[in-house]
């Protein structure tokens, strides 16, 4: 079987990560895997993670470009390849960008909440998004993709409801035995918290943990792994709160070091107000870190509630507060969750399970594919099956 995986680029961040574990683990499995890289954007320290069998495809397109060739390029790269399937990561216009002939080979993972409209009618509708950004989101061309994956029942769930999109759940994975194991017995005086996450507090919540962080005077720390555009406002936030001496922002870190750094800490918070999955939240529970999270979201999913971590209101700095100095009070009990979590964990988000979850899905795919070209009827020649 033959994979390749398309991103615009490759960068920094918890999708982009996932996508060179699951490369990696769908090469180790024995599949034939390429990585697609559209923009000249990319992380070398990601590059290198990347196994030796799987093949980099550079289609080489300027940042901020508008220039159409680069379609032309990534095609024709497609039709030498002759992939069995083409895995899609981000924002799905790509029906409009693949030659007619491939696109009975696409699928497609939607790696958060969906947002924003479907594209409809006539391809000038269709087009539209390509040349007015603010009409993007991460489903405007979702009705057109032969298969599509959903990263959590809760994303599956919204996908349905909302779009009436039918998705199959693949839950995203980690390598959760590369993580170090936390050894401390009690907690740090003051409890040391830590997030991992891009800078965007409207989304991730960051601004609620610095206001929790302030209410509780001393009692914990916390330091933010990640950059984005939210990062002057949260420096700001935490000026303006008093809390310079209990917050720090970290800034980027490769995820080799955060697999070494996630069991210094005692406890990891993902405030996130809206969040597809929450993949550093299985990283925290892999390296048998206590996890707090916010409910109705993927991160309370993969905790399962409040079996596997603990969960406070959505948006609430009250009860995330309250939330914080509950686990501080009970660590023995966090510990002892944690445990199980770092088992659970291990069985049900390792990428080991995720990549062969793909492949046999990519199974189907291709045999539905033959069965329709078998099934074809025939116009003078012979149908071939590739």
């Amino acid at each position: 079987m033959k994979v390749i995986h398309i991103f615009w680029s490759l960068t920094f961040g918890g999708i982009e990560t996932m996508l060179v574990n699951i490369a990696n683990a769908q090469a180790e499995a024995g599949a034939e895997v390429g990585v697609m890289i559209i923009n000249d954007s990319w992380e070398e320290t990601l590059i290198r993670a990347i196994d030796q069998r799987v093949r980099l495809l550079y289609v080489h397109k300027r940042m901020g470009s508008g220039s159409p060739l680069f379609m032309w390029r990534m095609n024709h790269m497609l039709l030498r390849e002759r992939p069995d399937i083409i895995h899609i990561h981000g924002c799905n216009i790509w029906p409009l960008l693949l030659y007619k002939k491939l696109k009975q080979r696409v699928c497609l993972t939607l790696h958060d909440v969906p947002h924003g409209e479907i594209s409809r009618g006539r391809w000038i509708g269709r087009l539209l998004p390509l040349v007015n950004v603010k009409t993007w989101s991460n489903v405007q061309q979702i009705d057109r993709i032969p298969r599509v994956y959903a990263i959590s029942q809760a994303v599956h769930d919204d996908l349905l409801a909302t779009y009436g999109v039918q998705s199959r759940v693949v839950c995203n994975g980690i390598p959760t035995r590369d993580f170090r194991q936390r050894m401390q017995d009690g907690p740090a005086s003051p409890l040391h918290m830590v997030q991992v996450s891009r800078l965007v507090h409207d989304k991730k919540g960051q601004d609620l943990l610095i206001a929790a962080t302030a209410r509780l005077k001393g009692r914990v720390t916390v330091d933010f792994i990640g950059v984005g555009d939210s990062m002057d406002y949260l420096q700001r936030l935490t000026r303006e709160l008093g809390a310079d001496a209990w917050v720090r922002f970290l800034g980027k870190r490769t995820q080799a070091e955060v697999k070494q750094m996630l069991a210094d800490y005692d406890l990891f918070v993902q405030p996130s107000r809206y969040e597809g999955f929450g993949l550093t939240v299985a990283e925290a529970m892999a390296a048998g870190v206590p996890v707090l999270v916010s409910s109705g979201q993927g991160p309370a999913e993969v905790t399962c509630g409040d079996r596997y971590g603990w969960t406070f209101s959505n948006g609430s700095v009250d009860d995330l507060t309250r939330a914080i100095a509950h686990v501080a009070d009970r660590y023995a009990e966090a510990l002892a969750k944690a445990d199980r979590a770092r088992t659970y964990v291990a069985d049900t988000y390792d990428v080991r399970v995720t990549a062969r979850a793909y492949l046999s899905a990519y199974s189907e795919q291709i045999d539905s594919i033959r069965m329709k070209s078998v099934n074809k009827p025939l116009t003078g020649g012979v149908n071939r099956v590739d």
